[in-house]
């Protein structure tokens, strides 16, 4: 059973995660492609991640699903950007990155090299080189399903929003948190789980958790808000398979990946280590996209800077739903076709 008690002041700054946040389901994600994931789209889904994830990011993957703990951190929502998320970590002194990585994975006894040297005595090295297989692991297995984790946040949102207005914030918990209910000023929540959390003023930072289908999960640290995530409604599905990526299915995985990418500026080198692929293949790629006038080429010095033309801009956004529930709001492939329009009419 897990415990919340509250302060009335606790209950005025409960609130939702505005966006999803990647570092928060990249820990999710890694142990559902390990042991697979209880959701109506979850098996689909997991055939597709295995298949498009690189070798060289399988490792990464692997440690984080292997010593995956219940426990979570209130870093892990600090932004909606992965590599923000990430350089957020890595600038942590060495005491506070420990305190981090002990959320983040499972006891520091792991007996994995790698994740013992980073996480528990502070080796930056080390550190980037499971950073750079997340981030790689980010692209293939959460990337092309992020608008669909988009949409359903902010669907959620929209539901909780209504609640709020029309039950107040203490109805709105035990409704939208499975199994909570209250006991005076204490949420309890069923859970394996056997902790008592004292918010003390520092309040409640509440997320649903499109990749993880087990109990509510609550983590702390001093002077943060309390992070409480909780499994998205299965009504909030993931479109997994070629059908749902119709770039993909068009282009094949990696090249839908690469073009995706070069919605910004990159040199081949980097093409191949943000997507884990080979610097020949990367540039194999880009090629074949060149010659379809999706993306342009200029040099730079030596580089050779990649990037995606209008009709390239405009073929992502026509096959990447909205990441809005409203479409009020314009994604962020959408922001880059505009601007690079903008700096063609310059």
């Amino acid at each position: 059973m897990l415990r919340i008690l509250f302060t009335p002041g606790d209950l005025a700054s409960t609130r939702f995660l505005p966006e999803p946040a990647p570092m928060l389901e990249l820990k999710f994600v890694a142990l559902a492609l390990r042991r697979g994931i209880r959701a109506p789209w979850g098996a689909r889904w997991r055939s597709h991640a295995l298949a498009a994830i690189p070798q060289s990011a399988r490792p990464s993957v692997s440690q984080i699903g292997e010593h995956f703990s219940w426990a979570l951190s209130p870093t892990f929502a600090v932004s909606a950007d992965l590599d923000e998320g990430m350089e957020t970590f890595l600038s942590f002194g060495t005491q506070r990155l420990r305190e981090e990585m002990a959320l983040y994975f499972s006891a520091p006894n792991s007996g994995v090299p790698l994740l013992p040297r980073y996480a528990f005595e502070g080796d930056r090295d080390a550190g980037r080189v499971l950073m750079h297989g997340a981030k790689a692991a980010f692209t293939a297995a959460m990337q092309p399903y992020w608008p669909d984790v988009q949409a359903n946040h902010q669907s959620e949102l929209a539901q909780h929003g209504r609640l709020l207005a029309c039950r107040g914030i203490g109805a709105a918990l035990i409704t939208v948190i499975p199994g909570a209910r209250w006991c005076g000023d204490c949420l309890l929540i069923d859970s394996p789980q056997d902790r008592t959390v004292r918010l003390g003023g520092r309040g409640l930072l509440i997320t649903p958790a499109a990749f993880w289908a087990g109990p509510p999960l609550v983590g702390e640290l001093p002077d943060q808000p309390v992070l409480l995530a909780y499994p998205a409604p299965a009504v909030l599905s993931i479109r997994a398979g070629a059908e749902s990526d119709s770039l993909a299915a068009i282009l094949g995985a990696t090249r839908a990946a690469v073009l995706r990418l070069l919605s910004t500026e990159h040199t081949i080198g980097d093409i191949a280590r943000r997507l884990g692929i080979s610097a020949a293949s990367a540039s194999e790629h880009s090629a074949a996209l060149r010659a379809a006038r999706l993306i342009s080429s200029r040099r730079d010095g030596k580089a050779a800077i990649q990037r995606a033309t209008v009709l390239g801009l405009d073929l992502i956004r026509l096959n990447t739903p909205s990441s809005s529930a409203g479409g009020g709001q314009r994604g962020p492939n959408q922001v880059a076709s505009a601007e690079h329009r903008d700096s063609r009419s310059r």
